[in-house]
């Protein structure tokens, strides 16, 4: 997708009163929706700008030029996006607005209608969006650029590698981009174009470079990390490139995001069984636990299959966290079917369960099937799977209490006093008092008890931790 302006064959920038970008006025903010894949791409943009003198200032702080970077997972991403884009006009009526991510790349022209977005970027333009406000805070509204005028870049050519993550004590590294696959309820695809591969050697910089800065623990991500290599001639694997981080560089805790059934590959339940510093913790997509509707969905995998994998990780390690993606309410859907997927999760030792009631999205196969579910069914679905994962991620809590864990302190907790929250291997979050924890480090942690939904803990000095997700223990401050 290119990039578009509003009112470009007319005054600059339409009939808005707004005043022009100046070099005096190079202040932005960023809005990230979404996945961690928008949280790398937002702060590449961040550090991109910053590297070109422009100051980066909070929402609340006011800037002279907002950036929000939109998801379009379903129809309440497409809506979140376009509220933040009013909501942040009413804040900032004078300031410029750039919508970039997901939805502009597969819903310009709504976006363009809207009277408080000065320019759209879809995502393949997305990298160009620091030399594009160069030149509009150079030579001011009136200076639009078209794609004949070099300013558009190729996002493999103006590549940097990001020194750290605001507000984050974890950090994401972007593995791969886009997706091959065609399941039938997805628009990712359409919004993030096939799969590529980030070059193993640049990935390894990346990650040398976080762990120079003081993160004890990076996230992998992509959209479809399972692909990774695929692209590359002679063709490679995720689990190598697992590997080579492993052992190439000395990063505490690396962990993976989102990974298809068929893809956690034997290499990869061996790199986990073997290594600590490999996060006891996966999240592997399932959708629906009935077969008719995984075809109908053009999901690669049958029911029996997701169980088998499920069965695999839950022996690669003795305590392993397992999260998963269930669809409620998918076209054709009866009770039947969901009662399939319920049962299915039910005897499987998911620990995490995120749901998702069906979203019809323009440009997807399912937007055009039959049998829709009503939306009382739905909701109610939705209800007995949310319950289900709460009994079953309180029964992974409870077999934390009187272990001790070793986890990553992230920030303060809140709606709290004196506490902050640590993340262990295992993806549990522990409260532990903020007198004793330093942010960004990883502490072995005694779990004492579980009240109200959160664990509770206390750092252990001189103890390394002895239950699933030991490793290094670190205290480098960052």
């Amino acid at each position: 997708m290119g990039y578009h302006p509003l009112g470009i064959s007319g005054p600059p920038f339409g009939t808005s009163a707004r005043a022009g970008i100046t070099a005096m006025e190079k202040t932005f903010s960023i809005l990230t929706m979404g996945c961690k894949l928008n949280q790398f791409d937002s702060e590449w943009i961040r550090e991109a700008l910053l590297r070109r003198n422009w100051e980066y200032r909070r929402f609340e702080e006011g800037a002279r030029c907002y950036i929000i970077n939109s998801c379009t997972v379903t129809a309440r991403s497409d809506a979140r996006c376009r509220n933040a884009v009013r909501r942040t006009r009413r804040a900032a009526p004078e300031a410029f607005i750039i919508v970039t991510g997901c939805c502009a790349e597969t819903a310009p022209g709504r976006l363009e209608a809207m009277n408080e977005v000065d320019l759209v970027l879809g995502n393949d333009d997305k990298r160009s969006l620091p030399a594009i406000l160069d030149r509009l805070a150079a030579q001011g509204r009136g200076a639009l650029p078209n794609e004949a005028d070099g300013v558009f870049v190729d996002a493999e050519t103006e590549c940097i590698l990001i020194n750290s993550f605001l507000d984050h004590a974890r950090a994401f590294v972007k593995v791969q981009e886009g997706c091959n696959a065609s399941c039938s309820y997805c628009v990712v695809p359409r919004a993030r174009g096939g799969s590529r591969s980030v070059p193993a050697e640049t990935v390894l910089d990346q990650v040398r470079l976080l762990r120079d800065n003081g993160y004890n623990e990076i996230v992998l991500t992509g959209i479809h990390i399972g692909q990774y290599g695929v692209d590359f001639d002679p063709p490679q694997t995720f689990a190598s490139l697992v590997e080579s981080i492993l052992e190439r560089t000395d990063t505490p805790r690396i962990r993976l995001s989102s990974i298809e059934p068929t893809e956690v590959t034997p290499g990869l339940l061996t790199l986990m069984r073997e290594t600590d510093r490999l996060a006891p913790h996966l999240h592997i997509p399932l959708q629906s636990g009935d077969d008719s509707i995984l075809s109908a969905m053009n999901r690669p995998y049958r029911a029996a299959d997701f169980r088998s994998r499920i069965e695999d990780i839950a022996l690669a390690r003795d305590t392993v966290a397992i999260g998963t993606d269930i669809i409620v309410g998918f076209p054709g859907e009866t009770e039947e079917c969901f009662a399939n997927t319920y049962a299915l999760v039910r005897d499987l030792p998911i620990t995490h369960i995120h749901v998702f009631s069906f979203s019809s999205r323009p440009l997807t196969a399912a937007a055009t099937m039959s049998g829709a579910v009503d939306s009382h069914s739905k909701k109610n679905r939705s209800t007995r799977i949310i319950e289900l994962g709460a009994s079953k991620k309180r029964a992974f809590q409870e077999s934390h209490v009187g272990s001790v864990q070793l986890a990553l302190v992230e920030g303060p907790a809140a709606g709290t006093s004196g506490l902050v929250r640590s993340l262990t291997g295992t993806y549990c979050e522990v409260l532990i008092p903020a007198e004793r924890a330093e942010i960004g480090a990883l502490v072995p942690v005694s779990i004492s008890r579980l009240s109200s939904g959160n664990l509770y803990g206390t750092p252990v000095d001189g103890v390394c931790a002895d239950a699933p997700g030991r490793g290094t223990c670190s205290r480098e401050k960052r």
